[in-house]
């Protein structure tokens, strides 16, 4: 499923695989060398530190000519003469590169993933793989695209399997802003993974403050960091887990407290996996004990 700058659901022919292509975001870059079509970028948008990329995909990763974490305006991504842009809604507006006419109108395709078009429903594991599948038919690495989705559906069906009739456990994902906490909610991908593997996400407003998050004394809570802290992950556990505001939580006083970084749950594509695998593990610790995974 593609889409233009307004938003309309769009079908682009892809006669052959692109050639030159520009990647805005970490999940288009690491899911194009996933596919193992990395030769074809001409550009890596997005990446805060080559670590934030799966071992595997470092060294495809820094073969890329263009790899920056800012956007390069207009003018340069012309100059890499790509064939193929892909990116988030957001990305194709004249305030970040351009609308997705103006790439048109030049012979250059887009493409943009459903779970970036913010709409109700469409941050879920089913909209990630449907993006990898997309990829899969453009790079025309069908087969490739289908073994990383059976990995996410293999990850699911263990958990669920093995979980059938337990109690689930009641969890919070949240990220902290300041003097309170944004809250990962009913219809973010970071709840929709948490359901999936068989956990309760305590569901609040958008935003909540310390007080409703000792009220709602989860039993787990993973705390999201974003891009510009990844590096800051332990420091950030260990602030909440000391702070004297959250010691009556059964999260703090079982540790079981987790730092989740932002490209495992939200536009999270091929890493959708690890996402799964890291809320599993949180919650149910005794189905990996038990396998050494």
């Amino acid at each position: 499923m593609n889409y233009d700058s307004a938003g309309s659901e769009i079908t682009e022919v892809f006669a052959y695989p692109p050639e030159r292509v520009v990647a805005i975001w970490q999940n288009d870059v690491e899911t194009i060398i996933a596919l193992g079509a990395g030769d074809t970028l001409v550009a890596a948008v997005g990446v805060p530190y080559v670590e934030c990329l799966l071992p595997e995909y470092r060294e495809a990763y820094e073969k890329i000519p263009l790899r920056q974490m800012v956007m390069p305006s207009v003018e340069e991504i012309l100059m890499l003469k790509p064939d193929l842009i892909i990116g988030w809604y957001s990305t194709f507006s004249d305030r970040v590169t351009k609308s997705t006419a103006f790439w048109h109108e030049r012979g250059i395709r887009t493409y943009m993933p459903a779970s970036s078009m913010g709409r109700k429903g469409g941050n879920t594991i089913e909209c990630e793989c449907a993006y990898v599948r997309d990829l899969g038919c453009v790079f025309n690495r069908e087969e490739r695209a289908e073994e990383l989705v059976q990995q996410m559906q293999a990850e699911i069906r263990y958990v669920q399997e093995n979980t059938r009739g337990k109690e689930r456990p009641r969890t919070l994902i949240i990220e902290r802003m300041g003097n309170q906490f944004m809250n990962y909610g009913e219809d973010t991908l970071a709840a929709d993974i948490l359901r999936h593997v068989n956990g309760d996400p305590l569901s609040y407003e958008r935003y909540i403050g310390f007080e409703q998050v000792v009220d709602a004394n989860p039993e787990v809570i993973f705390l999201i960091v974003s891009e510009d802290r990844y590096r800051e992950a332990e420091t950030i556990k260990a602030e909440f887990m000391d702070d004297p505001a959250f010691q009556d939580i059964q999260a703090v006083q079982n540790n079981r407290v987790y730092v989740l970084p932002l490209y495992m749950v939200y536009a999270s594509a091929t890493r959708t996996y690890d996402g799964i695998h890291a809320m599993a593990h949180g919650l149910h610790p005794e189905l990996y004990e038990e396998v050494g995974k």
